[in-house]
């Protein structure tokens, strides 16, 4: 099954002040949408759990946070943390 994936505006946000402070919109970008492909397939599997229906995911500078809505097939990416 195929998860949609979406990013929250916050997330949105914060991948373009992330992508100053690396100073490469290409290598931010890049991980951002590796991230959104691993969690197309199986986000629970992919992801950390922290607590209270909130994952995590790795992809090189990134950690991206999010929320599963199982019954919706939609992932949202609610921020992004430089790692």
């Amino acid at each position: 099954m195929i998860y949609d994936v979406e990013f929250s505006l916050d997330a949105s946000a914060e991948l373009l002040r992330i992508a100053e402070v690396v100073g490469s919109a290409v290598l931010v970008l890049q991980a951002a949408d590796k991230i959104r492909h691993q969690l197309e397939n199986d986000p629970k599997e992919k992801g950390e759990f922290l607590s209270e229906g909130l994952y995590y995911i790795d992809e090189q500078p990134l950690r991206a946070f999010f929320v599963i809505d199982v019954q919706s097939m939609v992932v949202e990416v609610t921020d992004f943390r430089i790692l």
